[in-house]
């Protein structure tokens, strides 16, 4: 059956889609701002891939954002939806900044993005518009679960952000223990700015499913307005064993699918992108069926 749209829906849909519009763009020109450079002449003069890759991972994590913000009521008049949707697209530019500093300076202390994303490091691209996109996930998923769609959620959505940042943490910590396992003793972010694309994109593969595993807590954790602490700690506290449950299935789904096939080698080796997606999406699609039986 379709719905009857009147002029007021079609008014907020223009509103919403005016406000998502301008804050992509704004997006784009604090994201060369920030990064000291000019996006025009990165994107088409030099043709630097690892900046655009970077740039449509931060673009589709605030579009996930604004997705959760017009998610549900519109709010009784023009002008609180538009401020309500506005004031959740500086919060998610904001926090995604956030986000890829901590990503550059905490995350991947021993390398820097930054410098690697400027000399056309297509990994390096491939890891930071993969941390956008989680944290797009994640922050879009706590604001459509704390069932506030003006400013009074953003104080739960900012503990969720920076707990989601040390799962991140811990995923990226362990990740690299096992490299350096299989390796003597090197490291893996040397070897992702180094030009490792394959390692680089099973690595983001592993980072999404995480954001996405710890989606899946919301579905077992109510919110509580009168305890939104406890209620915090629990989402994360599910989330985190979700996200390292999520290896673990990975693994015995990758045994199968890649049957007969030396993983560590193809990826880490030999840089086999194919091979590299496969298990990005294995860990994407554990996930995502962990969103589905818990929903």
């Amino acid at each position: 059956m379709i719905h009857e749209i009147s002029i007021w829906t079609l008014s907020i849909v223009a509103i919403n889609l005016a406000i998502a519009i301008a804050a992509i763009c704004l997006f784009r020109v604090l994201f060369g701002l920030l990064a000291g450079v000019n996006t025009t002449a990165e994107l088409s003069e030099k043709d630097n891939f690892a900046f655009g890759i970077t740039f449509a991972g931060g673009a589709g994590a605030l579009g996930l954002v604004l997705s959760a913000a017009v998610t549900g009521d519109a709010a009784d008049n023009l002008l609180s939806e538009a401020l309500n949707v506005t004031t959740y697209a500086l919060a998610g530019i904001a926090l995604l900044k956030v986000g890829s500093m901590i990503n550059d300076h905490v995350i991947f202390h021993k390398v820097s993005l930054k410098k690697a994303i400027a000399e056309h490091q297509l990994a390096a691209g491939c890891v930071q518009a993969a941390n956008f996109l989680a944290l797009g996930l994640i922050i879009s998923s706590t604001v459509n679960w704390v069932e506030y769609e003006n400013w009074q959620g953003l104080p739960s959505v900012l503990v969720l952000f920076f707990g989601a940042q040390c799962v991140l943490l811990l995923v990226t910590r362990l990740r690299a223990q096992i490299y350096r396992r299989r390796h003597q003793g090197e490291s893996l972010q040397q070897a992702i700015v180094a030009g490792n694309t394959a390692l680089a994109i099973r690595y983001s593969g592993h980072v999404l499913g995480t954001a996405l595993a710890m989606t899946a807590g919301a579905s077992l954790v109510d919110y509580l307005e009168a305890e939104p602490l406890l209620s915090i700690l629990s989402w994360l506290g599910v989330g985190t064993c979700l996200a390292v449950l999520l290896p673990a299935l990975a693994l015995i789904a990758r045994k199968a699918i890649l049957a007969n096939i030396n993983v560590a080698e193809e990826v880490d080796e030999q840089h086999n992108v194919g091979v590299a997606f496969i298990e990005a999406v294995i860990y994407i699609a554990i996930a995502l069926l962990l969103i589905g039986v818990l929903a």
